[in-house]
């Protein structure tokens, strides 16, 4: 989600109110110092494109005073990106910039800004806007980032994660602004920037990036390995397994991790529909919510092929109510394939399967990069594209009111060859979307291809992908 920001109090004001979190904020108008503004007019201000895109000047007209502007175009169907180093000169920490610009498309595409601030050679922290632009009237791209560091920059990246042969997105007006907030500050609603975290762990913005390790194994190796924690953890259970599980749990929430458990069930789906399974369901979430912050729980992953779907999403139905109002910190989650709601069998659509009059807060979705996976002795030289899934569940979830990640995920050896910056791409492609998770699948068990971090490359692409994550704390 987008945190907006513009230089009087008032607005961002009643911008917070409407998102409902309370802060403090300035009482007068905040002052604010123009770093830099773009307007393209004799050139490309910095900016350039990436090895599938081409960047130029539009002609005059095209821009929004009737001038010039940016223009993005992919070499070929695909997405488009541009990028550029900002200075922002001396500043302290906790400076507050507005980084803005405008979009426009050919076409209703989704056009994203995010802002990078670095240091070092490090990512510190990563914002991100996103609209959908068409070719009628210019969007606006607002991003508000407070530093971390004295001694840091910002990168700039204007992204569309899908555009076809000959269309084009321009981009104009790009403006970086520090604002300095008024001493005198009063209560008021959240300042814009923030990315508060809900009782039961659904962020405000940003997306939570992280990973299945093992067989359930301690992810502290690994982390040490990678130089950075996992912001969510994948762990799957038992029936029998609920003692465990709080203490893994608990664990994870020490270390500053979010858990986001699967359970198999004590008994078959007609059974819990039946309400056999209604205390041992109210027994784990009461135990869940008496640990020290969010848990996010689903039941029967991946149910496809497993039994009568419809008594599956019964099941689910059953459950939802149950778990939430026994503990007000355990967020409902549901986790299918994805392939098979977009692609598969009628039976499977989420118009069919998606739990009916009850509160889901999470849809999670198991979907891995196919590229380099040996099926019958052949080779998959299809690359999976992950902007067609995020675009299809991204329409969806709006429709259901429901947050939405990637409950597992990963890359074969011979696709992060090819593309080293595969996850980290998956990983930014779904902010621009609007996804709130990602979780990589961090093993063999189960597995058709070797998805583990087993490899430098995979290594470093998901420490980058690290580097950008919303976490707990």
């Amino acid at each position: 989600m987008t945190n907006v920001h513009r230089t009087t109090w008032l607005f961002a004001a009643l911008l917070a109110l409407a998102a409902g979190v309370v802060a403090v904020l300035p009482t007068a108008r905040s002052a604010e110092t123009t770093v830099q503004v773009s307007r393209f007019e004799k050139g490309l201000a910095g900016f350039s494109g990436t090895t599938s895109t081409r960047v130029a000047l539009s002609r005059e007209g095209a821009g929004r005073q009737q001038s010039r502007a940016l223009v993005l175009r992919a070499k070929q169907a695909g997405p488009a990106s541009t990028q550029r180093r900002q200075a922002v000169g001396e500043h302290d920490r906790g400076t507050r910039f507005v980084v803005d610009g405008w979009a426009r498309a050919s076409a209703r595409r989704t056009v994203a800004l995010r802002v990078v601030e670095v240091s070092g050679g490090k990512v510190l922290q990563s914002k991100a806007a996103r609209v959908v632009a068409g070719p009628k009237k210019w969007r606006r791209l607002p991003v508000a980032i407070t530093a971390k560091s004295a001694d840091s920059s910002l990168r700039l990246t204007v992204r569309s994660p899908r555009l076809r042969a000959g269309e084009r997105v321009l981009l104009d007006d790009v403006r970086v602004v520090r604002t300095v907030a008024s001493t005198t500050t009063t209560p008021g609603p959240a300042k814009p920037g923030t990315c508060a975290v809900s009782q039961r762990g659904i962020p405000s913005c940003g997306v939570y990036v992280g990973a299945a390790h093992g067989s359930n194994t301690d992810p502290t190796a690994l982390e040490s390995k990678l130089g950075r924690k996992l912001a969510v953890r994948r762990t799957y259970f038992t029936a029998s397994g609920v003692t465990k599980a709080v203490s893994t749990a608990r664990t994870d929430l020490a270390a500053g991790r979010l858990p986001w458990m699967s359970f198999k069930l004590p008994h078959s789906w007609p059974d819990m529909v039946a309400g056999k399974g209604d205390a041992w369901a109210k027994d784990l979430a009461k135990r869940l919510g008496e640990l020290d912050g969010p848990v996010w729980v689903a039941f029967h992953h991946e149910p496809e092929g497993d039994g009568n779907i419809q008594t599956w999403r019964k099941m689910q139905e059953r459950l939802a109510p149950i778990v939430r109002s026994a503990a007000s910190n355990v967020a409902f989650t549901v986790v299918v394939t994805g392939w098979n709601q977009f692609y598969g069998a009628a039976e499977y659509r989420l118009s069919e399967i998606w739990p009916r009059g009850v509160k889901v807060d999470v849809a999670g979705f198991d979907i891995y990069q196919q590229y380099g996976v040996v099926k019958n002795g052949k080779t998959t030289t299809k690359w999976t594209d992950f902007s067609e899934y995020y675009s299809k569940i991204a329409t969806w979830a709006r429709t259901v009111d429901v947050a939405w990640g990637l409950g597992e995920t990963g890359v074969t050896d011979s696709a992060a060859r090819a593309r080293p910056e595969e996850i980290a791409n998956s990983v930014k492609l779904m902010e621009d979307y609007g996804g709130i998770a990602y979780s990589y699948f961090d093993t063999t068990l189960n597995s058709i291809a070797n998805w583990a971090l087993s490899t430098a490359v995979k290594q470093q692409g998901f420490a980058s992908a690290l580097g950008g994550t919303t976490r707990l704390k």
